[in-house]
């Protein structure tokens, strides 16, 4: 039986950081280490409530869940796709490393290394 990939999408408007630096990341630098907020999706959403109090019910359970799936599903070996706005290609990668917060950074803080695809 075929080994079954994941492929998960992400979007940028950082693309010189990302391609050149086989970094990937997500938003939400306020939160800082999403796995100090805690390891279940509730434990989050409170978390995110405190920090952006204006948020719907709505908006709250679709930032956590993005939030949680690239903390705690995202797994080493997935592949990774983002659109360059630049030049218009499809960028394809494979997830290299756990996720990690960069605190010193001021975008895309939530992270995880990645190797970029040639094809």
């Amino acid at each position: 039986m075929a080994e079954t990939k994941v492929v998960w999408g992400i979007h940028t408007t950082q693309e010189n950081l990302f391609l050149p630096n086989n970094i990937i990341g997500i938003g939400w630098e306020e939160m800082g280490d999403i796995k100090c907020a805690g390891d279940n999706r509730d434990d989050i959403k409170k978390k995110y409530a405190e920090i952006y109090p204006d948020s719907t019910s709505g908006s709250i359970a679709t930032c956590v869940g993005m939030l949680y799936r690239f903390v705690y599903e995202v797994q080493i070996g997935d592949y990774v796709v983002y659109p360059s706005k630049a030049d218009r290609k499809i960028n394809i990668g494979v997830i290299e490393s756990d996720y990690y917060n960069e605190p010193a950074e001021n975008k895309y803080t939530q992270r995880r290394w990645y190797q970029h695809c040639s094809l």
